[in-house]
């Protein structure tokens, strides 16, 4: 008996191994999906937010009304996904502003998205970026939190968007995700939507539904009682963002030219690593959920409701079709990317119509100076011009803000006027203009482009010149864009016979000053390394003392080694040090083992493009100054000033 029941055994586990090898996911793909639900506790205070309008700065505020329950969308939105079979957690503030915290989430879901702070919102972002899920239900397209009234004599001044008359969509931080523009905010009534496309979403859900077409109505008739809704138009020629569900018919609308037919209603994004799918329009209110389930109340509810009202609206229909349709939403973001989608930022500077004469009291230099974005995501900055002397003080700058350029735009062509005394010295003079990447001052150059303005004896004529490059960079030579930017920028200074030496080896000493000029680090008052070789009053200590200090080098053994030359792994770590980058794409480098210590470093250049996979990396080689300056121009191109 024993002896058959052996054999009975190793008949089951020899069925068991067979499944498992036909089946080798089957375990994994029982596992629950993790999923967090975001809605940060500003976003639930606001709803219950009530302000009196006013005036600001000469602009009047409309005053703020009681707004429907953002806390119901989160219980409700719990609910559902819970029903869906899903793991759900909800995610606090705290862990919002963490994309560490993030990552343990296979997907993030936002009933709401309103009210999160800046950094609440990059965090997101580095979580799709480095592979993460996320589902944006409805009003994704808000300002942040630094405008919340908190008092109650404030006013409501979160619909003011940053200081400009251009909506936040093009340049929050958050919205680069996206790569979309907003178009606006639209009230309709009496609409349908239906599926659109072939994406994956769409066709497995209609093969569970067994249909050739989702269709979801709006039966809400009358001009007065529209469904507001948000409209955002992918850039162009961008595969990465794809319609999934569009406006079939629109019985009215409060903006007909921004809601034209097929007018998209939910968008599947490929971002970095990681996915989204956006939705205009609050799906929450098509689905039904079972109340019974929930237990919990809101105190705060002005009109003493229970919170959890689970049916869908009266006037909506195709709930159940859209359920299915979400849950294949979930499925298909939790599946991070294959392969990373390279995000460009490159951006360049022109100055064109320069000119310099004296006039009656004063010596004048004008022209006009414009920023591109060559890159495929939006970009916003600074435009600065700036006139230096011979000896290099700055003696006249003018600047002006852009508040986005879409891939491949343009800024409007800036024109600038600046002046010198009348009797200004003779000599050459440089004319520098700039793009200084971030919504803020504080960020850091990344685009120049300079011209030589010489001043004669007679200050009656100047010659207008472009910047000359170094002896020994040739027109063709391979990294001349890079070091011409480089100079521009002040980054690279070369050596006082004209040459550059590209292909000699860059020490450490000259990295760290590379790096310490192109963001722009003060080297004030920085603590003692307490290294071995590099002591206070030694050449370069003060540079050393801030790459140290910053985080960037570490040294090794109580030693800096200033003059030893810089290997190219060592300049893969310190790169994404200086400049932040984050995401990792594959390394396929077969001189990169899986243990080299270095791997992490040279994926994160790989996803940002600062280097490229073509068969070997040379870890152990030393980098030339060419190389060095190719690598710090482009780092500062993929870093994440906004």
């Amino acid at each position: 008996m024993f002896k058959h029941f052996k054999i009975w055994v190793g008949v089951l586990m020899a069925a068991f191994i067979c499944v498992s090898v036909m089946h080798p996911h089957k375990a994994k793909a029982e596992e629950k999906v993790r999923v967090g639900l975001v809605v940060s506790e500003l976003s639930e205070k606001y709803a219950f937010i009530k302000r009196e309008g006013g005036y600001y700065n000469g602009t009047y505020i409309q005053p703020k009304q009681i707004g429907s329950s953002i806390k119901n969308k989160r219980i409700k939105a719990r609910l559902l996904l819970e029903n869906l079979g899903y793991e759900v957690e909800h995610v606090n503030d705290a862990q919002l502003s963490d994309p560490k915290q993030l990552a343990k989430f296979a997907v993030l879901f936002f009933p709401n998205t309103v009210m999160m702070s800046r950094a609440q919102r990059q965090a997101v972002k580095e979580y799709i970026k480095n592979g993460g899920g996320a589902i944006f239900a409805f009003a994704a397209a808000r300002n942040d939190s630094a405008r919340f009234p908190y008092k109650e004599t404030d006013l409501d001044l979160t619909p003011i968007i940053y200081e400009t008359k251009t909506w936040i969509w093009e340049w929050d931080n958050l919205s680069e995700v996206f790569q979309s523009a907003f178009i606006n905010d639209v009230a309709i009534g009496n609409y349908t939507i239906r599926s659109a496309g072939n994406h994956p979403i769409v066709a497995n859900a209609l093969k569970r539904l067994g249909k050739t077409s989702i269709l979801l109505e709006n039966r809400r008739f009358g001009k007065y009682q529209p469904t507001w809704i948000e409209v955002i138009q992918p850039y162009q020629n961008n595969s990465y963002v794809t319609p999934i569900l569009q406006y079939e018919t629109i019985g009215y609308s409060s903006v007909p030219k921004h809601t034209p037919p097929k007018t998209g209603a939910a968008y599947a994004i490929e971002y970095g690593k990681g996915k989204a799918v956006w939705f205009g329009f609050q799906l929450l209110d098509y689905m039904t959920v079972d109340e019974r389930l929930s237990n919990e109340w809101d105190e705060k509810n002005p009109n003493g409701q229970r919170e959890v009202k689970g049916k869908a609206w009266d006037f909506l229909y195709g709930g159940e079709d859209l359920k299915i349709l979400l849950d294949e939403c979930v499925k298909w973001s939790a599946q991070p990317l294959a392969k990373f989608h390279p995000i460009d930022r490159k951006v360049t500077m022109s100055l064109t119509d320069v000119r310099a004469y004296p006039r009656a009291s004063d010596y004048v230099v004008y022209g006009t100076m414009k920023a591109k974005n060559n890159g495929n995501i939006i970009s916003r900055g600074t435009m600065k011009v700036e006139l230096t002397d011979p000896s290099g003080k700055v003696k006249a700058s003018y600047e002006k803000y852009v508040v986005g350029l879409v891939p491949k735009g343009e800024s409007y062509p800036e024109k600038f006027v600046l002046t010198l005394p009348k009797n200004t010295p003779v000599g050459n003079y440089r004319l520098t203009a700039y793009y200084r990447a971030g919504r803020n001052k504080a960020g850091v150059k990344v685009a120049g482009n300079t011209k030589i303005i010489s001043i004669k004896d007679n200050r009656k004529s100047a010659s207008i010149l472009n910047m000359p490059s170094f002896k020994d960079i040739s027109s063709h030579y391979w990294a001349k864009e890079d070091i011409d930017n480089l100079i521009s920028l002040g980054v690279i200074t070369g050596y006082q016979d004209g040459t550059f030496k590209p292909e000699a080896p860059v020490s450490r000493l000259q990295a760290a000053a590379m790096i310490v000029r192109s963001l722009g680090l003060s080297t004030k008052n920085r603590p003692d390394p307490q290294l071995e070789d590099v002591k206070p009053g030694q050449y370069g200590y003060d540079v050393i003392a801030t790459v140290v200090d910053e985080g960037i080098f570490s040294g090794a053994n109580g030693r800096f080694h200033p003059n030893a030359p810089l290997t190219r792994e060592q300049m893969a770590k310190i790169l994404v040090n200086a400049y932040r980058l984050t995401g990792e794409e594959e390394v396929h480098f077969r001189d990169i083992s899986s243990s080299q210590w270095s791997k992490p470093y040279i994926a994160t250049l790989l996803a940002n493009q600062v280097t490229q996979a073509n068969g070997l990396f040379r870890p152990n080689e030393r980098t030339t100054r060419a190389q060095f300056a190719a690598f710090v121009s482009r780092s500062l191109r993929a870093a994440d000033m906004d």
